[in-house]
């Protein structure tokens, strides 16, 4: 066994290389500066600091310091709650100081926090804003990526395949089994995956991120959460069309130093003492790779990175339809988005609409309705979760080997493990055959809701919503064998597996809500009465065919199957009481009661 050693430091190096993927480097400087109050020269924390025109960006520290890597000749701009944006021109400069003046309206300013909103004087808890045009400028398909690097304390980590879910923590890990993903509300409806909802409908985010903060949701809340409003038409009795529209490309920009097959062939020996594997010794490697070819593996000299890396291209479209006058207002789009992978046989393809609005009957009765429908077609790599994943298979393959072999029913070639002496897979071959998916969703999330205004200081609002969530997920692997013995180098039945899940959440909300100021004594409370009820089906069906022609599991062989119902209802009461005197002195006070269907009784 020749490579299992010597590969482990490049393994390594690959893996945090990978790491960096996320970002693309355009011949960058390492910039330092540090941001400073203009009024009390005190450091600006969590100031964010944004290579213009790109997603690179990061944020202040305790001590208004940051560090970023920027093409010498990038515009940064430099954004913070409370104060004016600014742009600094970097002009190749290694240091960067920065002051920043508070600006007249940052903390009157409203943010949305459960069940309401609030002006950010008032706020006693760890609350960030985001506004929908910072999201809108980011070419990333999802909320959670949009977020990263732009609100303090969370971490957003992305595994790279188009489509995924990325990985959201708030002030880190907050659970032992480390499931600590926040909770998601979109326009007051708690849902679980934001990976279907288009940024360009945003009109701001909110993140709750201590225990004053995100109280209100309860347990679900541990850690933290994410509110999300959606954009409303404007009542000045005019029409806007907006467009929105970009068109990228993505790549692998470094790639690791690897061996070549004559470096490949010294290593070998060294590491053996001479004592090669059959395949590289005299007589078998300068014999052609397969018959139909002159060419020998000592000739052949494969690069795995260059034949497995792509570029691919990303496409994004957004048509915004939105007006209103006194009585009504709406806002409608319909948008799409195209990421293609990195990598073989990945990518992912969204359509989506929504429709907004809301209408003022009388100075008594609103009401209105958000409407959200999205389609969803993503193609991925089955193998990715496994402890040997294609790339692990690009770093270890040796060479020699080629990728293709006409002669093989696959059209492609795999390796002998005890003949070459390694056992990697061909990971094209991986990619292309035996592990593509491809999972196609459908969601639709809406609300429809009524507000009585009482008096100009109680209000009672409800509200009913649906989430629901059809999903198809259909991977076939067919008949084929590639010339070798490895594991997963043949195979002599198609498989086919389709299994879908639909989930239907129904939320019925009654709220009512008092706020009154009384001389410099200001006082918000609200009542809630919350019932969410959540269906979920599952079928999974399995089966192989004799014939790569047929892809359907009618007569298939080897059959397995299983179906899967539950249902579970969450009613909760839950209240809060937000006072202060003269915007100076604050006090918060909320409680919740949630009863699970779920829980044993007492």
């Amino acid at each position: 066994m020749c490579t299992k050693k010597g590969f482990t430091l490049k393994a390594f190096r690959f893996l945090l290389l990978m790491l960096a993927f996320s970002s693309t480097v355009f011949a960058q400087n390492r910039i330092t500066g540090r941001i400073i109050n203009q009024a009390d020269n005190q450091p600006v924390i969590g100031a964010t600091v944004q290579e213009k025109g790109t997603s690179n960006a990061t944020q202040t520290g305790n001590d208004g310091s940051f560090t970023i890597n920027a093409a010498g000749s990038s515009t940064l701009i430099i954004t913070a709650i409370g104060y004016n944006a600014q742009e600094v021109l970097v002009n190749n400069r290694s240091t960067v100081s920065v002051t920043m003046q508070a600006s007249a309206g940052g903390l009157d300013e409203v943010v949305v926090v459960g069940y309401g909103t609030q002006r950010r004087t008032r706020v006693t808890g760890a609350i960030s804003s985001v506004s929908g045009k910072t999201l809108s400028e980011m070419p990333v398909p999802s909320v959670s990526q949009a977020l990263q690097g732009r609100v303090a304390g969370v971490q957003v980590t992305n595994n790279g395949s188009p489509g995924a879910q990325p990985i959201v923590r708030i002030r880190g890990i907050s659970s032992i089994s480390f499931a600590s993903n926040p909770l998601y509300v979109v326009d007051g409806f708690p849902t679980g995956d934001l990976s279907a909802i288009d940024t360009r409908d945003i009109e701001s985010v909110d993140v709750l991120k201590d225990a004053s903060a995100a109280a209100i949701y309860g347990s679900r809340a541990t850690s933290g959460v994410i509110i999300i409003t959606t954009r409303k038409g404007r009542r000045e009795g005019k029409i806007r069309v907006t467009l929105d529209s970009y068109v990228g490309t993505q790549t692998i920009t470094k790639r690791l130093d690897l061996l070549n097959t004559a470096q490949y062939l010294q290593y070998a020996t060294a590491l053996t003492g001479g004592n090669l594997p059959p395949r590289l010794q005299a007589a078998n490697f300068n014999q052609p790779v397969n018959s139909a070819t002159s060419q020998t593996y000592a000739q052949t000299n494969t690069d795995w990175q260059d034949e497995y890396f792509r570029s691919g291209m990303l496409t994004q479209h957004n048509v915004g339809l939105s007006g209103g006058n006194n009585i009504s207002r709406f806002y409608a789009s319909a948008g799409y988005f195209k990421q293609e992978g990195t990598s073989p046989a990945v990518g992912y393809e969204r359509f989506n609409f929504r429709l907004n609005s809301d209408h003022q009957i009388s100075s008594v009765f609103t009401f209105g309705q958000n409407l959200y429908v999205a389609h969803g077609d993503q193609a991925y790599d089955n193998n990715e979760e496994q402890a040997r994943t294609n790339l692990v298979n690009v770093i270890r393959h040796m060479p020699y080997m080629p990728v293709y072999d006409p002669t093989t029913t696959s059209g492609y070639r795999s390796a002998n493990n005890s003949f070459d002496g390694s056992d990697p897979t061909n990971p094209i071959l991986d990619a292309e055959l035996r592990n593509p998916g491809n999972r196609k969703t459908l969601k639709v999330l809406g609300t429809a809701f009524l507000e009585v205004n009482f008096t100009s200081w109680l209000r009672f609002r409800s509200t009913f919503g649906v989430d629901h969530a059809n999903t198809q997920d259909y991977r076939f692997s067919p008949i084929f064998e590639s010339g070798g013995t490895v594991a997963g180098s043949s195979a002599t039945v198609a498989s086919i597996v389709n299994n879908r899940s639909v989930s239907t959440v129904r939320l019925f909300t009654e709220q009512l809500t008092f706020d009154k100021s009384f001389g410099r004594h200001h006082v918000n409370v609200i009542g809630v009465y919350e019932q969410q009820e959540q269906d979920f089906r599952t079928e999974n069906i399995s089966g192989q065919q004799p014939s790569n022609e047929i892809r359907t599991l009618l007569n298939a062989s080897n059959i397995a199957a299983s179906t899967r119902r539950e249902g579970n209802y969450l009613m909760s009461v839950l209240g809060r009481v937000n006072y202060d005197f003269a915007g100076k002195y604050l006090v918060s006070v909320a409680a919740r009661r949630d009863g699970l269907s779920v829980w044993a009784p007492g």
